[in-house]
């Protein structure tokens, strides 16, 4: 698997935007694409739902409050029977099947974050696949699983 990473995108920039740049016909041939699969007309956006991991109530203050005084707090208050608790809404999230879920391209990253089911994993994460590749066909049919936080 291959990795690039978009510095550079606003909340309000359309995915398709990005593609077309990233994509176009004027641009180098991806040096690790033998199959010359990647091009604009082949690619399709994917982001993974249930795969994350539940956080407890800790966790997420504390992340929320990285960066801040309240961040260096040991306690966060109500450290009861509650605290280790997953919070996942009702979800499975962490417990079931991850899916993969295709970017109408034609939507901004904003729309896409606002998706009650899109787990962010510390930063947003789609995929990049070619319906002209190999790995398609595994990849539709469920045969791929995206690298875990413990893989990289």
């Amino acid at each position: 698997m291959t990795c690039d990473i978009i510095e550079d995108f606003c909340e309000t920039d359309l995915f398709s935007a990005h593609l077309d740049v990233m994509f176009s016909e004027g641009c180098q041939p991806l040096s690790w694409d033998k199959e010359k699969a990647y091009t604009r007309a082949a690619v399709e956006l994917y982001y993974e739902v249930g795969s994350g991991a539940c956080l407890s109530k800790n966790e997420i203050l504390r992340s929320l409050l990285e960066g801040t005084t309240g961040s260096q707090l040991e306690s966060f208050g109500d450290e009861g029977k509650h605290v280790n608790e997953c919070l996942d809404h009702g979800t499975s999230a962490g417990r079931a099947p991850s899916k993969w879920v295709k970017v109408n391209e034609k939507r901004t990253l904003h729309d896409i974050l606002k998706e009650p089911d899109l787990i962010i994993p510390g930063i947003p994460v789609f995929y990049v696949v070619s319906k002209s590749s190999g790995f398609y066909k595994d990849f539709k049919g469920g045969k791929w699983a995206s690298p875990s936080l413990g893989d990289e």
